[in-house]
């Protein structure tokens, strides 16, 4: 299922505008530092995530344009966080 956050008016004027100023200002990916690809169409990302801080979803501040293998990273990062610790034993450890 979309996201309708995702397909709002709001958030496709602001990525675009993001996108444009850190194209014109030569910056590269928010995460991994290196050169941004345009022809690989990068994503733009929320630094503080909506889910936790849904007052800075539509914040340009709070936005960076990214790789796509870049943010494909932070969130198996994220997910893979989540998930307890398991000892040797086979038990979370707490």
């Amino acid at each position: 299922m979309t996201d309708p956050f995702y397909t709002s008016h709001q958030w496709h004027k602001l990525r675009s505008k993001v996108k444009a100023k850190w194209k014109a200002n030569h910056m590269p990916c928010g995460y991994c530092g290196k050169p941004l690809d345009w022809q690989a169409k990068p994503i733009v990302d929320h630094i503080k995530p909506r889910s936790t801080h849904p007052q800075l979803a539509l914040d340009e501040t709070n936005l960076m344009v990214v790789h796509h293998r870049c943010n494909t990273r932070k969130y198996h990062f994220q997910e893979n966080a989540k998930r307890p610790l398991i000892g040797a034993d086979g038990y979370p450890i707490c």
